[in-house]
């Protein structure tokens, strides 16, 4: 199931309070594996080159009490349930593919910043950091887990 954000209040409110305006939008694709069980869980986030949680791209689960299992994600972000509202939707099936669309800043880029992919499936396993992407160093990165890629365009 194909799933669009276009650049959230979120994202530019924080693209913006950090004083980088020069931004470009990207289309993120998170390929999973076929895997058995109900449909996946997964957080798509911007991590700084330390690892620190910078922003929440996307949260695909319609479920918020099994959000703790995107262990990366929810130990590093901090967000109160009731800001994911605009960056959430459904989970993804097996061998599906997640889109997301954001803005990212130039600076963000330049610097090394991550797009991260937490995944997990109930009665399953959880995969915290399932796919790790450098920005400005690649382009498409092989996961693992529940995660076949995670690509950069």
């Amino acid at each position: 199931m194909k799933h669009h954000l276009l650049a959230t209040a979120v994202s530019l409110a924080a693209l913006l309070s950090a004083g980088q305006a020069d931004a470009r939008q990207v289309t993120i694709t998170t390929q999973l594996n076929s895997f058995a069980g109900p449909r996946a869980y997964a957080a798509v986030y911007l991590t700084d080159p330390a690892g620190t949680v910078v922003d929440t791209l996307w949260v695909a689960g319609g479920k918020s009490k099994y959000y703790k299992h995107l262990r990366s994600w929810a130990r590093g972000s901090k967000a109160s349930r009731s800001n994911l509202h605009s960056v959430t939707g459904a989970s993804v099936g097996s061998g599906g593919k997640l889109r997301v669309s954001a803005d990212i800043a130039d600076t963000m880029i330049a610097d090394g910043y991550q797009i991260r992919v937490d995944t997990s499936v109930e009665d399953n396993a959880d995969h915290p950091r399932s796919a790790v992407l450098t920005l400005g160093q690649q382009t498409s990165v092989p996961g693992r887990g529940f995660v076949h890629t995670l690509s950069l365009k």
